[in-house]
């Protein structure tokens, strides 16, 4: 039986080992990782757990760790003029499955509970990034492509 509960401090080694494991999923080198990695994502969050948007999900199947989630309110990088209620958006940036647990509905159980928790919180747009592998569920939950522009320097 799928179960989610809300994670507090205890699970956030947890977190930071999804966060992590989806950086490494993407063939991110070893050296590439900043040297205080564990120590940023630990300060991001312990920073943000005050805000009633942000929040971290852990999934259970019969007890055993299948996965977690986090999302929170995202900040604009620009000045936002438009009202809250006509938009104020929150950021999925982290949905990791075990992979003993995937194709079970695991992510899409926790990336539902991360919308939830954003649309209760006010949010009227939700933003991720997908993985290839990831974009097929997304897809599913009524997320659409987005035209972001990149330019590696």
């Amino acid at each position: 039986m799928l179960d989610i509960k809300t994670a507090g401090p205890a699970e956030d080694p947890l977190l930071i080992e999804h966060y992590l494991a989806i950086w490494d999923s993407y063939g991110t080198p070893e050296e590439h990782y900043a040297s205080d990695a564990r120590e940023t994502v630990v300060r991001f969050i312990e920073e943000n757990r005050g805000n009633r948007t942000h929040a971290g999900f852990v999934a259970r199947i019969d007890g055993q760790i299948a996965g977690s989630a986090i999302c929170c309110l995202l900040r604009s990088p620009f000045p936002d003029v438009l009202k809250p209620d006509v938009r104020r958006r929150g950021y999925i940036w982290s949905v990791y499955t075990v992979r003993s647990h995937r194709g079970k509905g695991v992510g899409k159980a926790l990336t539902t509970r991360a919308i939830d928790h954003l649309r209760d919180n006010g949010c009227t747009h939700v933003v991720l990034h997908a993985s290839e592998a990831g974009t097929p569920m997304y897809e599913k939950l009524g997320f659409t492509r987005a035209g972001e522009m990149r330019l590696a320097l």
